[in-house]
């Protein structure tokens, strides 16, 4: 039985470097992006896709549209903890559930806005 020959390891980095935006790819337009057969493109690209595994520096998405399939590839740049992020980010949760069960009257909405600033801190914070 014959191998079939490895994939260029240039592929997996030309992905992520050309469409690593975070924006959503056909399979055949990744493929035109970085010069490589549709084959070996949806390979690296699903290897991205695993759940709880980091290939080529980045981590992908994939969702079906009609007939095609499209990517989001996101650079791993940084990470963060779970328990970091459910220990900053549960306060603003339960305290944006308080305010969506109160009615229009008892609503207070510097509240709310006291809860994006916090989120937006919390959001700046980890892409430094």
């Amino acid at each position: 039985m014959q191998r079939k020959a490895p994939i260029n390891q240039n592929v997996g980095r030309d992905i992520v470097a050309k469409c690593g935006a975070g924006k959503w790819y056909p399979l055949r337009k990744i493929a035109e992006t970085v010069g490589a057969s549709e084959a070996d493109t949806r390979s690296v690209v699903d290897r991205m896709c695993w759940p709880s595994r980091t290939a080529y520096g980045a981590r992908a998405e994939k969702k079906k549209l009609g007939k095609d399939v499209h990517y989001r590839i996101f650079k791993q740049d940084k990470t963060v903890s779970v328990k970091e992020l459910t220990t900053k980010l549960r306060p603003i949760v339960e305290g944006l559930k308080v305010e969506g069960k109160k009615n229009m009257a008892t609503m207070v909405p510097a509240e709310v806005a006291m809860l994006a600033a916090r989120l937006e801190r919390l959001l700046n914070e980890w892409a430094e």
